[in-house]
């Protein structure tokens, strides 16, 4: 069912201008007519499909969201399920901390001798995870210039142990307990908990092999559980989550504050732009080699929306070019938003480009055109690659018709007024290559 006007109420937010939207299910195909320069300056109208997909973190944002682009399969895991995550590959020792929902970790002037002596007053400062890298979690920003030092402890290249130098307070439930990573021995990391008191004094080790292939194995304090919970590298390109970002105040630019915002992350191994066009510009008219991706994983992040006092405005000319993980290319766009009443999120994605190592000679055996010999126009047939330009040219060379249609479907392209009678070449372009058809009007 098409909702044309203000989006509805039910995702509770307001659209920065009005557009017309299939219903947002996911899978769901919106089509949008748009009117580009046509045939001897002529405007014509242009259809090109857009999926759409609707990420459910549920109320207050209770679950974070594993998204992969190409199949849009989601896979769940409560928000505040875990408290710290420790990476999973082989050479990785990044411990990332889940600030949104209320750890806080403070960095002591104590050393790992002085355990016994550890209280609130040795405080330095809070760390926080760092938002463009994974493997620079909160316990990892105090690194030094050794490249051995990842922080929390030094690596040793004698028996590759990294043990810990470190002594931190953590801030768990409210409730403030003393922290000591004593060491990363082959797939074990070890650590030490307590109260400020020495009482409840826990000992975990965290194995790497509790995640097999994944990014991080996570650690839950108050049930003492180590934790699986990530699906496998490949099975996920963005992560729909709350993460904390530092924000200073334009009146004290010195002393940013924490916040605790919705947003996305992107999985190792994906790039992303992003690209503010005019509400007048068409976005099918991108090119994506113009822009440079990058790999920080916080470059989608969270200011796609803003809080207008009484509901959500979307960016909705704010695109995202996004190259997944298996190397296709996306051009991504947020169209809504629920907030935290019913943390729905709704994501329009188009395929601007697969992966060229996956397109097979049998692409040219999928293109048809027909009918042959056509009178009134030809329908064009090929396997989704994009959108793609469609030229009809003369034998000459002279161009009789140029547009633009999305493949994957069908399409009807209407015999030019006053083509004569006669054989054409019909050019298709796309973005992971072209094809010359004859076509013959009678």
């Amino acid at each position: 069912m098409a909702l044309t006007g203000t989006f509805p109420s039910l995702f509770g937010f307001i659209p920065d201008k009005t557009l017309t939207l299939a219903a947002a299910m996911k899978g769901t195909t919106v089509t949008l007519a748009v009117l580009s320069a046509g045939l001897m300056g002529v405007a014509s109208a242009q259809s090109f499909r857009r999926d759409t997909d609707t990420i459910v973190m549920g109320q207050g944002y209770q679950r974070q969201v594993y998204y992969q682009l190409s199949s849009g399969q989601q896979d769940t895991a409560g928000r505040c399920s875990w408290h710290l995550a420790f990476e999973v590959p082989i050479r990785g020792a990044a411990i990332r901390v889940n600030h949104p929902c209320g750890v806080v970790v403070y960095k002591t002037i104590r050393d790992t001798s002085q355990w016994a002596q550890v209280s609130l007053s040795d405080t330095v400062h809070p760390l926080y995870d760092d938002l463009c890298r994974w493997e620079v979690g909160a316990f990892n920003t105090t690194a030094g210039p050794n490249p051995f030092d990842v922080g929390w402890g030094l690596y040793s290249l004698t028996d590759h142990i990294t043990r810990g130098d470190s002594l931190y307070i953590i801030r768990v439930g409210g409730v403030f307990k003393k922290l000591w990573i004593q060491r990363l021995q082959g797939t074990n990391y070890f650590i030490r908990i307590a109260n400020l008191d020495g009482s409840q004094d826990t000992s975990y080790a965290v194995s790497k092999t509790r995640a097999p292939g994944k990014n991080f194995v996570y650690l839950n304090l108050s049930t003492h559980q180590v934790l699986d919970i990530e699906p496998t590298p490949q099975g996920w390109d963005l992560l729909f989550t709350q993460y904390t970002r530092l924000l200073a105040p334009p009146n004290d630019p010195n002393n940013p504050i924490p916040y605790n915002l919705t947003g996305v992350l992107m999985n190792l191994g994906v790039r992303a732009v992003r690209v503010r066009l005019t509400s007048q510009a068409n976005p099918d008219t991108l090119t994506p080699s113009a822009y440079s991706l990058d790999s920080c994983i916080s470059v989608i992040g969270d200011d796609w929306k803003r809080f207008t006092g009484s509901g959500w405005a979307l960016a909705d000319t704010l695109y995202f070019l996004v190259r997944d993980r298996a190397d296709n290319l996306w051009r991504i766009r947020f169209i809504g938003f629920g907030g935290s009443a019913t943390g729905m999120i709704v994501l329009e994605k188009v395929l601007i480009q697969r992966n060229t190592a996956l397109i097979t000679d049998r692409t040219t055996e999928a293109i048809r055109v027909y009918p042959q010999p056509a009178q009134e126009g030809i329908y064009v047939v090929m396997p989704e690659l994009g959108v793609a330009q469609i030229e009809l040219l003369t034998l000459t060379g002279d161009q009789a018709l140029k547009t633009v249609l999305t493949s994957g479907e069908a399409v009807y392209v209407p015999r030019p007024a006053g083509l004569t009678s006669g054989i054409y070449l019909l050019r298709i372009t796309t973005p992971v290559g072209s094809w010359t058809r004859r076509v013959c009007f009678e």
